[in-house]
């Protein structure tokens, strides 16, 4: 009884650990995360990723600008976090904010600014998605799609706006 007690507390405790693994705080605003970004990382560029391993949540990306010094046309390996994301999850160009490894690997911030191009509103760090509708609720569906696709507008034009500012703080 007591090895069974023992087991079932240690399983509980390894799920529990998962479970809070990471706190994703909402920003007081998207500059403040972005200049937080700019500050703790030392790989920030856009690139093409030309790999995806989900299973072991790795890809490969080439560098296609840099906004630290990153070497233009280097192909780099990288780790992300299922769990806490951002979640590399789809071939196309990134803005990649991280750090490297002791393995050399490029490891993506946690809770970070890093997203694809092409589908920025994924990245719930960097922008926040319109309210669902309730269960019963359905002469709002118009309403709730229009918000949608503002969201998903709003998303690219911060994403742009970030991107001219990177630039501007190379210069």
């Amino acid at each position: 009884m007591k090895y069974i007690l023992y087991n079932l507390i240690l399983i509980l405790t390894l799920i529990s650990t998962k479970a809070i693994a990471c706190n994703c705080v909402t920003p007081k605003s998207l500059k403040a995360i972005q200049d937080h970004e700019f500050k703790n990382s030392e790989c920030i560029f856009i690139g093409e990723i030309i790999k995806i391993d989900s299973k072991n949540n790795s890809f490969e990306i080439k560098v296609i600008e840099s906004f630290n010094g990153d070497e233009i046309g280097k192909t780099y390996s990288g780790i992300y976090d299922k769990y806490c994301g951002p979640v590399i999850d789809e071939k196309g160009k990134w803005l990649i904010y991280g750090n490297l490894n002791s393995e050399n690997l490029i490891k993506i911030n946690t809770c970070g600014l890093t997203r694809s191009l092409k589908n920025p509103e994924n990245n719930i760090s960097a922008t926040i998605p319109p309210e669902p509708l309730a269960p019963n609720e359905t002469e709002s569906k118009a309403k709730f799609e229009k918000q949608r696709i503002e969201w998903k507008i709003r998303a690219k034009s911060n994403l742009k706006k970030e991107i001219i500012d990177l630039r501007k703080r190379i210069r």
